[in-house]
């Protein structure tokens, strides 16, 4: 008699805390997934501190090759803009010096640059200015798009956005995001192949907001090979696509 006492208390109290559970259940919220919040996710906010100004002050000395070619095109009033909306990308030294991949290899030939001064490379007769000119301004786009939902409302969804650069054969480029909303660039099958086949790349820092926010900058991932962000070379006729 005690022991069917005891287990129709048992009974009764497991059945009493599953109520309770199944109650308490209903005024949870379902777990929100991973959404872009500017106020909360990581930004680098440089307050009135030009794009042109940060590449200079950079303490890990990164961008000697970046630095140098804005002041080969003479690009250095679009970098220093405080007024004037832009969207850069930005490439570390061994986005333009690796062999293969790097933009002296692919735009020029040009091999075995990583350990020469930036000044020197760039006054090499094998390089093209005109070259290095759009390819900056390919780079560069006339709206402010961070890796948040405003421009880039659906994941894995490539948008189209025209750049600055003058080259015929290169003037679009494509920006979709991934469930982390890390930015990836011209990987879209609507874009023609080109001479140089596919070439995309992912972008490794994002958002940092320059110039009183009027420009945003991403920097390219190294991602073992600095890969070029675009599929013509630069300065050859028109194709048809």
């Amino acid at each position: 008699m005690k022991t069917y006492n005891i287990n129709k208390r048992i009974n009764t109290l497991l059945l009493l805390v599953i109520t309770m559970l199944s109650f308490s259940g209903c005024d949870l919220e379902p777990q929100e997934k991973f959404r872009f919040d500017p106020e909360v996710d990581p930004q680098f906010t440089f307050g009135s501190m030009t794009t042109w100004e940060w590449l200079q002050t950079n303490p890990n000395d990164e961008f000697g090759f970046m630095i140098e070619a804005i002041k080969q095109t003479g690009l250095q009033d679009m970098y220093n803009s405080k007024t004037e909306t832009y969207t850069f990308f930005l490439m570390k030294d061994p986005n333009w010096t690796n062999n293969g991949p790097g933009f002296f290899s692919r735009e020029f030939n040009l091999k075995n640059t990583a350990d020469r001064d930036p000044k020197e490379v760039f006054e090499d007769p094998a390089v093209d200015l005109d070259i290095v000119r759009n390819y900056l301004l390919y780079l560069t786009l006339p709206i402010y798009v961070d890796q948040g939902p405003d421009h880039l409302k659906t994941l894995d969804l490539p948008y189209t956005f025209e750049t600055l650069s003058e080259d015929v054969n290169n003037q679009i480029m494509t920006i979709a995001r991934d469930w982390n909303y890390v930015m990836q660039i011209n990987d879209s099958p609507d874009l023609p192949t080109g001479n140089l086949g596919k070439i995309n790349v992912p972008v490794g820092y994002h958002n940092y907001i320059f110039s009183n926010g009027n420009s945003v900058a991403h920097i390219f991932g190294l991602n073992n090979n600095g890969k070029m962000a675009r599929r013509y070379k630069f300065g050859e006729p028109k194709m048809d696509f």
